[in-house]
């Protein structure tokens, strides 16, 4: 049977097919050693079987999510999909805060985020160039529109929220609540401002899998999006705790921070997945705009809801309401990364994301990534403060976030037709 007639009866194609068998091959191994006991002594092999198992979840819930968008109303989606695609960084703060085991899981919050901006955007606008040079085109910044006006905003008030946390020293169920709040108030603004059009979305051009299963009908599509989300679901239940547990053996026997490991480890197998649509649509370079919206946006959940988890399952593993004070450690790492995420929020609010920001965000990254120094890390939180300091003091005037909130829908201002005279 052709590619063509397989797609005709199934709607998969052969290539959709290959990758759905490789994520549920990835079974055969978690099950052996997870319920089977086959090499189970082994933490390198219970961290190979359960990691490799979390990545094809993050793949199948992503592609269970996009299903999901087409059969249910759009606000209600929003809200639900946003907290499915970061499901496998989820299971692991609340796993290791419920387990009261603080430090680990803002280690893992602090690394998640700091990836996703400091490493995901910029590689995110260097796949956009040097696919457009492939072309022969030439392609050095995104341009952003109103649909993208939401994350920006709420992004840059939970990233001023985080310095309370930071003067704190703690996070309690208030903080949680508030930071909740951020959320909620952007799904509202974001509807308001037209950030999910329905009608766009039935006719954007997916990717892969993603892409068949949307346009799916029927029983297929349904049976097809809960197929994925059980995968997922059974593989972070049961996969998730082991894997951190053999993070942290195979970290205490190669004496190895178990901070380290957990901060950038775990965030990179639950991060990638969720991020390769993103980085497929940017190679396209047309639609790398909406590549980085969908990085922004995980960007947004994750500085908002994913910190919020953290006490609420820190209290419901100690059987009462508790308040999560910090350590220095943990207070340095927390206040770099909100720096880090002031610098990012504010270099959008010219609406446009160029290949010198994504320099200057990645070199800042690769910095505190290969030199893992307090010190080190203490004065490039203290840099990203004051080039967001120099960069509003430069560029105010061309902020143009409020003139494209004041636009009408399909409205393109003189600054998005013409050139780009930001450096």
């Amino acid at each position: 049977m052709s590619e063509q007639m397989e797609k005709r009866w199934t709607g998969y194609t052969k290539t959709d097919w290959l990758w759905i068998g490789l994520a549920a091959t990835t079974l055969v191994p978690l099950v052996a050693v997870r319920f089977l006991g086959l090499a189970s002594e082994s933490a390198f092999a219970m961290a190979t079987s359960t990691g490799l198992a979390i990545v094809a979840a993050a793949f199948c819930l992503s592609w269970g999510v996009e299903g999901l968008e087409t059969v249910m109303p759009q606000g209600v989606a929003l809200a639900i999909l946003a907290l499915i695609e970061v499901a496998p960084e989820y299971s692991f703060e609340v796993i290791l805060a419920y387990r009261q085991q603080s430090t680990l899981a803002a280690a893992s919050m602090t690394g998640a985020n700091r990836l996703l901006l400091g490493f995901g955007w910029p590689l995110l606008m260097l796949t956009a160039y040097i696919s457009a040079r492939r072309k022969g085109q030439r392609y050095t910044e995104i341009q952003l529109g109103r649909e993208q006006i939401g994350q920006i905003v709420f992004l840059l008030f939970a990233s001023l929220y985080a310095f309370v946390i930071v003067i704190k020293q703690s996070i309690s169920l208030v903080d949680s609540a508030i930071l909740v709040l951020i959320y909620g108030f952007y799904i509202f603004a974001s509807l308001r401002l037209g950030d999910a059009k329905c009608e766009e979305r039935e006719e954007e051009e997916g990717v892969g899998v993603a892409a068949r299963t949307k346009k799916l009908r029927g029983v297929g599509k349904v049976f097809a999006i809960a197929a994925f989300l059980a995968f997922g679901a059974f593989v972070l239940y049961a996969g998730a705790e082991p894997f951190i547990d053999a993070i942290l053996s195979i970290a205490h026997s190669l004496g190895v921070s178990q901070f380290i490991l957990i901060q950038w480890v775990a965030p990179f197998l639950s991060e990638f997945p969720e991020s390769v649509t993103a980085y497929i649509w940017a190679a396209s370079v047309l639609a790398a705009a909406k590549g980085l919206s969908n990085l922004i946006s995980s960007k947004l959940n994750q500085w908002t809801l994913l910190i919020a988890a953290i006490p609420i399952a820190f209290s419901l593993g100690g059987g009462k309401l508790q308040v999560l004070h910090f350590n220095a450690q943990v207070r340095d790492e927390i206040f770099i990364t909100a720096a880090q995420s002031l610098f990012g929020s504010v270099l959008l609010l010219t609406m446009r994301f160029n290949l010198k920001k994504a320099t200057i965000l990645l070199v800042l990254f690769l910095i505190q990534f290969f030199i893992p120094s307090e010190s080190i890390r203490l004065v490039l939180a203290w840099t990203y403060l004051v080039l967001t300091a120099l960069y509003v003091a430069a560029r105010w005037q061309r902020f143009h976030l409020l003139q494209e909130f004041r636009s009408p829908p399909g409205h393109v201002d003189h600054w998005r037709s013409g050139g780009s005279n930001e450096t």
